[in-house]
């Protein structure tokens, strides 16, 4: 059995092989290839395929991981972490240091000298502070001064956690607002509409509402399971919690096969070529 796992193996990548081979081929000649090169603006035809083979490889090599774990697989997953921290630290490095902190620096230090300073360049240079608190970070190095690394890690977790609350806050308010419907909307909140359509709304949001009361009572503790209210209540709010987490994961499953067919077709289209056979 193993003997013929290995040669059925063999044979898919002989297949491969040959279908990249002969897509080369077809590439060379490719009107499609040559106007997907003028749109990238890329030097030249060997570019292109060699980009288009490293990204295919890769996507081969990701997924080969769900036949078992291998050497191949590793290899990319550590060529992918490595290039994710390096694109990590220039874009930091680029966009943040350098645009938002060491220029405008530069250039209030330059209006202070000239004497052709405002309050927002004495603001702006007092971020140099900001710059050595950052600096803190990096005694997590040294056994012995390990301790100062805290001062920056406080004041990193309580700005952190003054602005998570804030936009909590933000985003649970108009939930909290938006959970109050109107089981019975009369033609005031739903001007010109036919009572059918008013009857359907007022139906929705009951749902809404019973679904929304439900769930909090299945969270809701206080009084127990033998009241008969808190029961029933919770037990609807279960049905309401696994409709929604089925849902969530019907989503995600959708957009993990959404992005598994975009990379098929990359392979089926951009790799071997099949569709300009």
């Amino acid at each position: 059995m193993q003997k013929t796992s290995k040669i059925f193996w063999l044979l898919i990548a002989a297949l491969v092989l040959i279908l990249a081979a002969w897509g080369e081929v077809k590439a060379l000649h490719s009107p499609a290839v040559t106007a997907r090169i003028a749109d990238l603006e890329l030097p030249g035809h060997f570019i292109y395929r060699l980009q288009t083979w490293v990204a295919a490889l890769s996507c081969i090599a990701v997924y080969s991981f769900l036949f078992k774990e291998n050497p191949f697989y590793r290899f990319f997953e550590h060529a992918l972490l490595g290039c994710a921290t390096g694109y990590s630290c220039a874009v930091v490095m680029r966009q943040n240091l350098y645009s938002q902190w060491l220029v405008p620096i530069k250039k209030s230090i330059v209006n202070v000298m000239a004497s052709n300073y405002t309050r927002e360049d004495i603001a702006t240079i007092a971020l140099i502070f900001a710059g050595v608190i950052g600096l803190l970070w990096y005694f997590q190095y040294s056994k012995k001064y390990f301790w100062v690394s805290r001062i920056a890690m406080c004041i990193s977790l309580g700005a952190g956690a003054g602005l998570a609350f804030k936009d909590t806050f933000n985003q649970l308010i108009p939930q909290i607002t938006g959970t109050f419907k109107n089981i019975c909307p009369s033609e005031y909140a739903m001007p010109g509409a036919p009572l059918i359509d008013r009857f359907y709304a007022g139906c929705e949001n009951a749902i809404f509402v019973i679904g929304t009361v439900s769930v909090l009572m299945y969270f809701f503790f206080a009084f127990g399971n033998k009241n008969a209210i808190v029961k029933g209540s919770s037990k609807i709010g279960r049905w309401y919690l696994m409709i929604a987490l089925g849902a969530f994961f019907g989503n995600t499953f959708m957009s993990r096969l959404s992005a598994l067919i975009e990379r098929v077709h990359f392979l089926m289209a951009e790799w071997l070529l099949l569709s300009q056979m």
